[in-house]
């Protein structure tokens, strides 16, 4: 028998498309934040843009999906100019940084009190807008609401219509956010507009509220969710941040999305600074705006690239206990933008915990999933949000296997496994060196990289194929007896000296082979093939490419360090040279799957062009060869389970 919730209709444990979209109420409020970011004395206020059904004005109530969105509002293109990093690392004498110096506790965070708060002076039952920025029309969210869902967007703090200062990561970001969810739960206050303090109420909202989104929009999900504000009952992060340095920093060096040297936290604040595209808004902050991104770009440190508490406040691993909110986790495996890094460390740190968490890994790139054929996706997430925010017992947890991940060698097969990694442990492959000597030269000049060409293509290929340059150092593998699954983090480990006082350590591991590999570029396969609900378009299912011609390698996993931080990523020792060093780091985690007869190949390097600085300067170290180890959570693909979905 199916549950009773008034003003719904139910089958088969799902909400139906009852509700015409298209008559939905569109509205825009200015929720009242807890900070006050431009120093003005008042408390920032942001823009909230919310889309409900029509039938939340005669008293029904309805939970919302809300979106964290800072780059709804338009961006500033013209200000994205990236840092220079064809620039030698700076060596630094030795540190006594200790781990108390770096650590933030989260639970400290406050806000002083605003010197001119505001009197509410009356009440509106609706603030009605015409404004529809174009992020909020998306299919997705028409599907939701013709099935009894609000649908809430906000650009946040410094963007158009907003106030404050956009600060990327921040306690003061994450507030303001969570003002949202506060405001849709009675707890704080937000008006119909900027300067006439008449209050609107979310009385049409159950209080029940879902995040959900992409890469930033994403990360405010798990920022939000790390406040363990009570309403959040769930979060549906794709390709998103969960520590921020670990997005534009590894181990000492600068690192941001491979492809994107340059890019750091305060040229992302920048982008997102909307509220510039309104010059007399913008002038009347223009000096404090200017001082406000100094802070960012000193705090950010790209001399060192240490770890420092400024970059401990933007890591939501460390509020894992305030989660209360379940999570269901979206990533790409050839995601380098925002690396897969981000969502195998929060999944460990939900499960740990025992918070309800499902994690899907699919092949593709920076990219929603919504349309990807054969991923099942919709029908998941529809089960999901209609458990956790209308408590409807389908079954949600139970039909939703904990992890799948999608396969490199067939995109139709979905391996299911309890956990993540599916693989238990490592394996130690015998390494046969394929130079004599153990030195390595870090010039770039004398590799096929142009740097006015930025040809990085061809410079990987002469780093993985090249049998002869010593810009670099490979260990192969014989041929794999079977098909092998590589499920986690791999770690290398070597012993050298350096002559110089810095270095850049980079490593990757590689599959050696011709074959046609599956890309991450998406094709149309079914037009208007996506029944997304009543009244809505139909989307078009999409899958990944095979290449046309077969490749000579695929690049499994990449891992990086500052040389100078080989003890933690937050203190740098000297280098004494020619004095021999242990080091060891870990790769970016991976899962994919070895055919038999392919062979794995290490690469150990200096600069990657791809993701690191691009010094002058000619480093040269001299590995042990004897000393190299590669970790690899690798096992026959017959010994793991799998499961095959279609849609």
């Amino acid at each position: 028998m199916e549950q009773h919730i008034p003003g719904i209709v139910l089958k088969d444990g799902l909400t139906q498309p009852v509700f015409d979209y298209k008559r939905c109420l569109f509205e825009k409020v200015y929720v009242e934040t807890p900070v006050d970011t431009d120093g003005d004395g008042r408390l920032d206020l942001i823009a909230v843009y919310i889309r409900r059904p029509l039938e939340t004005t005669q008293g029904m109530r309805v939970p919302a999906i809300y979106v964290a969105n800072p780059y709804m509002l338009e961006c500033n293109e013209d200000w994205y100019v990236p840092h220079d990093v064809d620039r030698d690392v700076s060596p630094y004498p030795q540190q006594h940084i200790t781990e108390s110096d770096i650590t933030f506790d989260p639970s400290t965070v406050s806000f002083p009190q605003p010197r001119y708060p505001r009197a509410t002076v009356g009440y509106a039952d609706t603030a009605p807008t015409e404004e529809i920025p174009l992020d909020c029309i998306s299919d997705w969210y028409s599907y939701f609401n013709s099935r009894g869902y609000a649908s809430v967007f906000c650009g946040g703090l410094g963007t158009r219509g907003s106030q404050g200062f956009n600060c990327c990561g921040s306690p003061e970001e994450t507030a303001a956010f969570k003002a949202v969810i506060d405001w849709l739960n009675g707890r704080c206050r937000a008006f119909t507009n900027l300067t006439d303090n008449i209050e609107i109420r979310a009385d049409w909202c159950t209080g029940k509220v879902a995040m959900s989104g992409k890469s930033y929009l994403g990360t405010m999900c798990i920022a939000v969710a790390s406040t363990g504000v009570e309403g959040l009952e769930t979060i549906i992060p794709e390709a998103a941040i969960s520590n921020w340095y670990d997005y534009y920093r590894c181990n000492g060096l600068n690192l941001p999305a491979i492809g994107w040297q340059g890019d750091d936290l305060d040229i992302l604040a920048k982008y997102c600074f909307s509220r510039a595209k309104d010059p007399e808004d913008y002038a009347s902050v223009r000096e404090a705006y200017a001082a406000w991104l100094e802070g960012i770009a000193a705090d950010e440190d790209r001399d060192s690239g240490n770890y420092s508490r400024w970059w401990d406040m933007r890591n939501y691993l460390k509020a894992a206990d305030r989660f209360k909110a379940s999570v269901f986790l979206v990533h790409g495996l050839a995601d380098w933008n925002v690396k897969p890094t981000h969502c195998v460390n929060l999944f460990a740190a939900m499960e740990s915990r025992g918070i309800p968490c499902k994690m899907m890994l699919h092949q593709g790139g920076h990219i929603y999933i919504h349309d990807l054929q054969g991923s099942r996706f919709n029908e998941m997430l529809h089960l999901w949000l209609d458990h956790w925010l209308y408590g409807i017992e389908n079954g949600a947890a139970e039909r939703i296997p904990n992890v799948l991940v999608q396969s490199n060698l067939d995109q139709d097969l979905w391996l299911a496994s309890p956990s993540f990694p599916a693989v238990k442990g490592y394996t130690e492959p015998v390494l046969m060196p394929a130079q004599a000597s153990g030195r390595l030269v870090d010039d770039l000049s004398a590799t096929v990289y142009d740097r006015t060409r930025d040809n990085a293509a061809e410079w990987l290929a002469e780093l993985v194929l090249s049998e002869r340059h010593p810009h670099c150092l490979r260990y192969i593998t014989a041929p794999l007896k079977t098909d092998t699954r590589i499920s986690g983090t791999v770690q290398v480990s070597f012993r050298a000296a350096c002559r110089a006082s810095t270095a850049i350590l980079s490593a990757m591991l590689v599959e050696l082979g011709e074959e046609c590999r599956l890309t991450p570029e998406q094709e149309v396969v079914q037009a208007g093939g996506i029944p997304w609900g009543n009244n809505t378009p139909l989307g078009d299912w999409k899958r990944f490419r095979s290449e046309e011609k077969p490749s000579a390698f695929k690049v499994i996993s990449r891992g990086w360090m500052n040389a100078q931080n080989r003890r933690s990523h937050y203190c740098k020792d000297t280098i004494e040279p020619g004095v021999i060093y242990d080091y060891q780091f870990s790769m970016v985690p991976m899962d994919h799957t070895v055919r038999a007869g392919r062979r794995l190949c290490l690469v150990l390097y200096g600069t990657d062009v791809e993701a690191t600085q691009r010094p002058f300067a000619v480093t040269e170290l001299s590995v042990e060869q004897d000393s190299v180890r590669v970790a690899v959570p690798m096992a026959p693909v017959h010994t793991l389970r799998s499961n095959k979905g279609n849609q």
